[in-house]
């Protein structure tokens, strides 16, 4: 499903609970809004699903005519409800062009046939309920999708404080777990391995800095503010919604993917006073800014990840800062590692042969630096 078809699919059902909310008043003309909106939902959602199965459905197609295009596409199957959805629609002329009043006893039963056609239609074509559909559906599978999912039915069921925290803890997989200072806490800048992906601020890479600035878990994300609008400025997302849903949401963090969740419990942001509305602008706001930041980045090319390795001639092999025989020796190999992972190979910069990228990284021996060619064994 595209985002145009989902787009229609929204908009068919805030029509039909529109003329739901209109069918409650006994008064004539909000029957009459009603009894329009109601038929606005079923061409909408006809409109979406001609679009899905390309029925080639246009917005001045004779409404019985959206049955036989559709139905020509899904054959053998076909539409439900046809003759109970043409009687509303003889309602809706009736009511737009003559002034005819349509009676509540008539459009109560409407009501419920459309939904059972919308619920049945998205069943058969797409395995879901009608109701299930969101914005979220157009996200890829992965942790943040499921957290936003949990958000969505943590809101229907009023829970509205976990629908606010599911949304943060989207947002930190997103992006907040790139600033996560922990890694550093290993000593000598932690070398190599904790800065892969990293965007922690270089003057926090430093086991000190974290001690004496870090009083409980979320302090580990340390923010590179002028890092993180760059990012927000790439993938298209509006900063100002970004840091909206950031002051409204309580703070979470965890150490790792394995690691259990840590909530803040900030009573101003949980406070049940007006909470309801919060929880439902950082659902809406938390997806926008998701599924866009999603988008940019499902059009964006790079090749495949895979790791590369070589193997050493030798034990205690130079590796240098540099990719230069004149640069420092950062270290010798440690004496067994002769594997290790390597990236790239490089001219080096004094002319004096090749040069290797290499990383190795274990609890007692990590490498990280350029070796020379002549250690290279294959």
């Amino acid at each position: 499903m595209n985002q145009s078809t989902l787009n229609k699919f929204l908009l068919s059902r805030s029509l039909y609970y529109l003329a739901k909310e209109n069918l409650v008043s006994p008064s004539g003309i909000r029957l009459s809004i009603a009894c329009n909106l109601l038929q606005d939902s079923v061409e909408c959602f006809l409109l979406a699903l001609s679009e899905h199965v390309n029925a080639g459905v246009a917005q001045r197609t004779d409404f019985d005519k959206y049955f036989e295009q559709i139905n020509q596409k899904i054959a053998p199957r076909e539409l439900p409800f046809r003759a109970r959805l043409i009687a509303l629609n003889k309602l809706r002329v009736n009511s737009k062009h003559y002034g005819l009043e349509p009676s509540k006893s008539e459009l109560e039963p409407l009501l419920t046939t459309v939904w059972e056609f919308f619920d049945e239609v998205m069943s058969s074509n797409f395995g879901k309920a009608f109701a299930t559909i969101s914005l979220v559906d157009l996200l890829r599978d992965n942790e943040k999708k499921e957290f936003l999912r949990q958000a969505e039915s943590a809101f229907d069921s009023g829970d509205y404080a976990n629908c606010l925290i599911l949304c943060r803890q989207a947002l930190f997989v997103t992006f907040e777990w790139h600033y996560d200072a922990r890694r550093f806490l290993e000593g000598k800048n932690a070398l190599g391995l904790a800065s892969l992906g990293s965007k922690v601020p270089y003057f926090a890479r430093d086991r000190k800095y974290i001690e004496d600035n870090v009083k409980e878990p979320t302090d580990f994300l340390i923010y590179d503010h002028k890092d993180l609008e760059m990012e927000l400025m790439k993938n298209g997302v509006d900063s100002v919604a970004y840091w909206n849903v950031w002051r409204l949401t309580p703070e979470v963090y965890r150490a790792n993917r394995d690691a259990p969740w840590i909530v803040k419990n900030d009573f101003r942001k949980l406070d049940s006073d007006g909470i309801k509305d919060r929880a439902e602008y950082v659902l809406l706001t938390t997806t926008d800014v998701l599924l866009t930041a999603d988008q940019k980045q499902s059009r964006t090319r790079s090749p495949d990840y895979r790791r590369y390795y070589l193997t050493l001639k030798r034990d205690a092999v130079a590796v240098y800062s540099k990719a230069s025989k004149s640069s420092p020796i950062e270290q010798t190999t440690p004496t067994g590692i002769r594997k290790l992972f390597c990236d790239y190979s490089i001219a080096g910069l004094d002319g004096s042969g090749t040069f290797w990228r290499v990383g190795h990284w274990e609890e007692d021996a990590r490498v990280n630096g350029f070796v020379h060619e002549e250690d290279i064994d294959s």
